[in-house]
């Protein structure tokens, strides 16, 4: 029997809400407020750390140190990185690889220019949400170009052109726009490291892809793992790399990533205060 798109959509939206339920419902529990963010008084440094916050009793060399975290779910959370180690390692890994190394370059390009086309008119959106109408319109304005003279988004004049640069944003930056912590750490299948506010704007993204209403599932699908394929496939070849020496791959991944909210919340508040003045 098959499966209609909208009991796929509806699938997709309670596996999404699967994974924040537990991060919430942790939170509720440990009484910490969803918006209590770190402090961004100041931008942090990767540096080198004897001790770092963690649940390892030991730390090496290239672990990072960040001043709070919140990981009530450690244990599911090890769970899905040892997963996702074994996939980067011996699955997705090699494969990332092969792509690399088989595919042109300009096919490459190609291909990236193509799916940062069709998500184009999400990153407006978010853009438009987080006050910045200039940029909606450099988005549209470059969706436009790049989708006619580009040739559905396979070049990209808009930028090479037009010197319109590309402005990556998503629902999760709208939501800490808007004050919303980032809630609680969270490793999530094949994607890695976030957090219960990125996971959430995940799924207020799903709906907005234009891959849902260009292929019908399961092609749709395919195309959709294809595409983040080769958008981390760079990422996932450096993964190995940046973990090998690491005593505990799971502490360090997990306090890079917040070290980087941490860094983004203290750039945000700079550019508040700069605008006020």
């Amino acid at each position: 029997m098959g499966i209609d798109l909208m009991t796929l959509h509806r699938l997709r939206l309670v596996w999404a809400l699967a994974l924040m339920l537990p991060g919430a419902v942790a939170l509720a529990q440990s009484g910490q407020p969803v918006d209590d963010d770190v402090e961004p008084n100041v931008v942090p440094n990767v540096e080198p750390a004897s001790q770092a916050s963690g649940d390892a009793d030991s730390f090496g060399p290239n672990m990072v140190r960040v001043s709070e975290y919140r990981d009530p779910l450690i244990g599911l959370n090890r769970a899905v990185f040892a997963f996702n180690d074994a996939s980067y390692r011996y699955l997705l890994g090699p494969a990332a690889r092969t792509y690399q190394n088989v595919t042109p370059d300009p096919i490459k390009q190609g291909i990236g220019n193509f799916f940062y086309n069709l998500r184009t008119p999400v990153y407006a959106l978010n853009h438009l949400f987080q006050g910045k109408p200039d940029q909606t319109v450099k988005d549209l304005s470059r969706f436009l170009v790049n989708t006619t003279v580009g040739i559905a988004g396979l070049f990209d004049p808009a930028d090479s052109w037009l010197q319109m640069e590309r402005q990556v944003t998503s629902a999760g930056d709208t939501l800490a726009q808007y004050g919303l912590g980032y809630g609680v750490y969270l490793v999530l299948p094949f994607i890695g490291s976030s957090n219960l506010r990125n996971a959430g704007g995940m799924v207020l993204e799903m709906p907005l892809n234009a891959i849902e209403y260009l292929v019908d599932d399961p092609d749709g699908t395919v195309v959709r793992v294809f595409d983040n394929f080769q958008l981390y496939s760079p990422m996932i070849q450096s993964y190995v790399d940046i973990t090998e020496d690491s005593e505990d791959p799971y502490i360090f991944m997990r306090n890079l990533h917040i070290q980087g909210i941490q860094r983004d919340a203290a750039y945000a508040q700079q550019a508040r205060e700069e605008t006020t003045q």
